[in-house]
């Protein structure tokens, strides 16, 4: 099995220091899948954690992954004690540029339960870290995600492999 491991970080904007941005780290077996430039987008962590499908966690800064030569999402799927990525290495390549010899297909493999609990605190930290936020300067919270849209981001309950609806009725799809 491999291990997954997600931070979050509160960096500020090299041009403009009054604003901020947050970063989602994430590595696997202590590596960084991507390069410089290529973001996490939350939104496509969060329904990874719960549903299979084509997902693009690894995108750029505007929320388009073709800008970062990201043409293929993450793979996702699931079983009753793992979550399973699927993926081309290198994740990301100038579009105008041939891939390299080197490159493949990856398949990760994380124990469930450590793959819900990592997205879970990444996003309890990202909403503790986008509410403390207090300067002038603008606050990115992710790819084409308002501070609204990051607050309302929740990770969907699980009974039996299934969502299971909230207490009030909704569930996030």
């Amino acid at each position: 099995m491999n291990d997954i491991r997600i931070s979050v970080t509160l960096s500020l904007d090299e041009k403009y220091p009054e604003d901020a941005y947050l970063d989602f780290n994430l590595s696997v077996d202590g590596q960084y899948l991507h390069e410089v430039g290529v973001y996490i987008d939350p939104v496509d962590l969060i329904g990874s954690a719960t549903m299979s499908g084509e997902f693009f966690i690894y995108t750029c800064d505007c929320g388009n992954p073709a800008c970062q030569g990201i043409d293929d999402g993450v793979m996702v799927s699931h079983t009753p004690d793992t979550v399973v990525w699927r993926l081309r290495n290198p994740i990301s390549w100038p579009p105008d540029e041939p891939m390299p010899e080197w490159e493949h297909d990856a398949e990760f493999i994380f124990p469930k339960d450590l793959y819900l609990q990592q997205v879970s605190i990444a996003l309890d930290h990202a909403k503790r870290i986008a509410k403390g936020y207090r300067t002038k300067g603008k606050l990115w919270v992710g790819p084409d995600l308002s501070m609204e849209g990051l607050m309302a981001l929740e990770m969907p309950q699980q009974e039996g492999g299934f969502m299971a609806l909230e207490p009030e009725g909704r569930a996030l799809h």
